[in-house]
């Protein structure tokens, strides 16, 4: 039994040509794929980094915020320092003055109270 005729080398190499094109547009598809995916990872990292830097800025808004609705500036705190540190002065120059008198009679007594005798 004779074997089958050859098939004519313009048909394998045909053949040959399209696999190599199927081939090249499987690649081209696979890297199409990847770029995609590749995008939407790096698209996802920016939304997250985004909405971290949200975050953030909303909680310095907040913090700000609140040293704003405290009501105090440092002008603020430094005249009420201020009024305090001379209230506490008034008040030891009211104690002084009201014990003027006797601060000079202890004192008048312990001058007057010298003992002569000499030690023994």
């Amino acid at each position: 039994s004779p074997s089958p005729p050859a098939p004519p080398a313009s048909m394998s190499n045909q053949q040959g040509i399209d696999r190599l094109l199927q081939a090249e547009q499987e690649a081209t598809e696979t890297v199409q794929r990847a770029r995609k995916a590749k995008a939407a990872r790096i698209k996802q990292a920016r939304d997250e980094a985004a909405e971290e830097i949200n975050k953030y800025r909303q909680q310095l808004e907040m913090e700000y915020q609140k040293v704003q609705s405290s009501g105090m500036t440092i002008s603020d705190k430094s005249a009420r320092l201020n009024q305090e540190t001379e209230a506490q002065l008034m008040e030891i120059r009211r104690s002084a003055e009201a014990n003027r008198v006797n601060v000079v009679r202890q004192i008048l007594a312990w001058v007057s109270s010298v003992d002569t005798n000499p030690p023994k």
